[in-house]
């Protein structure tokens, strides 16, 4: 294993970070995204990476870039534990100051990691730092979307709400953390529906703490699978229900009262614009009588389901 002596010598003068890299079957998408974090102008972090007992060249490939560079603690999970587990499993493994993830197909400016670091050592009150994020989604047609996610402004928490609810796409959770903040913080996670979980607890996040960004570090974020369209009506309308309650809940119990107006105001305006919108007016309406009748169809169901389960006698 070889690491250049320069590169000691300005880790020493650094803080320490640690990168979590969860994987499951990354393929050659992942020398990419291994070159673009071993080649961070700050040098001074560890790269755990987490193979999910993958069955196609990850294994290989992790091993590979593991002997090259010390820095990197790799370890192949007996069985597949499932990719929420395992995003856990790389936090806890983290002994760095700040921890960020780091997902197999995506890449970095080479500052990323300087610049978050540098975010949170001047602003240690804030307890995530973002980037500007170059996010290039692929439709279910298979065109290709680019779309521009400024980082946090650096404002008060209604700024950054809304720059947090601009885009239907939430790439803040590749952000920079303070460890010992996420560790505790991030069981909550659990708590929330999988799909759409992310941006629930971000936004959790968003009205109890500080968030900070540097807009001249540059996260590049790949979606290629298009999983959002290939959900059912009535899984979609499921999740449309999901959020709208939780996001309401959480600005109802972590606002202070005079300020609960304001976040559901957002709430709204972003359920709105982001899930229920559509280019021309009859499109919306036709969604809104739609998620209208489905959403009461589905709640007359889940009644009658309740009504017809026999209920167990209380002894």
């Amino acid at each position: 294993m070889v690491v250049a002596e320069t590169v000691m010598k300005d880790a020493e003068m650094s803080t320490f970070v640690s990168i979590g890299m969860p994987v499951y079957n990354g393929g050659e998408a992942l020398r990419r995204a291994l070159d673009s974090l071993l080649a961070q102008s700050h040098t001074n972090f560890e790269l755990i990476i987490s193979d999910n007992a993958s069955t196609d060249s990850t294994q290989a490939i992790t091993e590979e870039y593991a002997r090259k560079d010390c820095r990197i603690r790799l370890t192949r999970q007996p069985v597949n534990q499932g990719a929420f587990a395992n995003f856990l499993w790389v936090l806890d493994q983290a002994r760095g100051q700040y921890f960020m993830w780091a997902a197999h197909d995506d890449a970095w400016s080479a500052n990323y990691v300087e610049s978050l670091s540098n975010q949170l050592d001047n602003q240690p009150q804030a307890v995530l730092a973002t980037a500007t994020t170059c996010a290039l989604r692929q439709s279910a047609s298979g065109g290709v979307k680019q779309t521009v996610v400024s980082a946090a402004p650096n404002g008060d928490r209604w700024k950054t709400l809304d720059v947090f609810l601009a885009e239907n796409i939430c790439v803040w959770i590749y952000g920079m953390y303070q460890t010992t903040w996420l560790k505790q913080a991030a069981a909550e996670l659990t708590t929330y529906p999988f799909h759409g979980g992310d941006r629930l607890w971000l936004f959790g996040l968003i009205l109890k703490s500080p968030v900070v960004g540097d807009p001249t570090a540059t996260f590049f974020y790949s979606d290629a699978a298009g999983k959002r369209n290939d959900r059912s009506v009535r899984a979609r309308i499921r999740f449309l229900g999901q959020q709208a309650y939780h996001l309401t809940r959480l600005s109802w119990t972590r606002l202070p009262a005079c300020e609960r107006f304001q976040g559901l105001r957002r709430v709204g305006w972003y359920l709105y614009r982001h899930q229920i919108s559509r280019k021309n007016p009859i499109g919306t309406l036709a969604r809104m009588i739609k998620i209208s009748v489905l959403g009461l169809f589905f709640g007359i169901e889940a009644c009658y389901q309740s009504l017809a389960t026999p209920r167990r006698s209380t002894p």
